[in-house]
C-alpha cells in the first residue's frame, strides 16, 4: 500500500503538472471547487483546493466542506491515479471509485485526466 507521505507527494505531483499545463489552466479559470480525496478503509484523506484556475493547495486531511469527494478502494489506486498510472474515468464507470457531488465538476476533472494521460 502507498503511504500517506507517497499519496501526498504524488498529489502535489500532479498539482505541479496541472498548473504548468496551459490548456489546463484556462479550463480551471471560473471553477474553484474544493475536492476531498480519501480511500475507502480511511487510510488516506486529501484535500485539493482549485482557484483562480490552478490548484492552489493540496492538503493532507479533510480540510472545509468540500464540492466533490472521491473515494478509492485503497492508496495504491488513489496514488496512481494522481501519478498518471490508472485511468480514474474508466474505475469510475466500473464503480470502483464513488464520486459524490455535481456531475458537471466529474466531468470537469475527468478532462483534466485526460488532458495530462491521453494515453491511459
Amino acid at each position: 500500500m502507498a503511504t500517506i507521505q507517497e499519496t501526498l507527494d504524488a498529489a502535489n505531483d500532479f498539482r505541479n503538472k496541472v498548473n504548468e499545463n496551459k490548456k489546463i489552466q484556462k479550463l480551471l479559470k471560473r471553477w474553484s471547487p474544493l475536492i476531498h480525496f480519501e480511500t475507502m478503509n480511511d487510510e488516506v484523506k486529501l484535500s485539493l483546493d482549485i482557484t483562480g484556475g490552478e490548484i492552489a493547495t493540496v492538503n493532507d486531511g479533510h480540510i472545509g466542506d468540500a464540492d466533490l469527494v472521491i473515494t478509492f478502494p485503497d492508496s495504491d489506486e488513489l496514488h496512481d491515479m494522481f501519478s498518471g498510472r490508472m485511468n480514474p474515468t474508466q474505475k469510475y464507470l466500473n464503480g470502483d471509485i464513488r464520486v459524490l457531488g455535481h456531475q458537471a465538476d466529474v466531468i470537469k476533472l475527468d478532462t483534466i485526466t485526460m488532458i495530462l494521460w491521453p494515453e491511459l
